[in-house]
C-alpha cells in the first residue's frame, strides 16, 4: 500500500505539458517590481547607515542604552505584575 501511494505521488509530481499555453505575453506592468527594488535597495541603505552609526557610539552611550532598556523591562514587568492581579 505504501509503494503504491508513493508511487502515485511521484506520478503526480510529474509536470505535464497543457495544451492551452502558447508564447508568452508581456501584459505586465514594470511599476510594482520598481517599486519592490527601489524598498529594498532603501532598507538596505538604511540598515547600512545604522550599522555604521552604532560602531561609532561612545561609552556612554552604550551605557545610556543598556540602562533605559533595563529600565523598559522592568517597567513591562510591574505591568505584567499589575495586569494579573486586576
Amino acid at each position: 500500500m505504501i509503494r503504491f501511494t508513493a508511487i502515485v505521488l511521484l506520478i503526480s509530481a510529474i509536470p505535464r505539458p497543457s495544451a492551452a499555453q502558447g508564447l508568452p505575453v508581456g501584459t505586465g506592468s514594470y511599476v510594482p517590481v520598481g517599486l519592490w527594488l527601489a524598498g529594498v535597495v532603501m532598507l538596505g541603505l538604511v540598515m547600512a547607515y545604522a550599522i555604521m552609526r552604532n560602531r561609532n557610539r561612545s561609552r556612554g552611550e552604550k551605557q545610556l542604552t543598556e540602562e533605559a532598556t533595563r529600565a523598559n523591562y522592568a517597567n513591562e514587568n510591574q505591568k505584567a505584575k499589575f495586569s494579573e492581579i486586576d
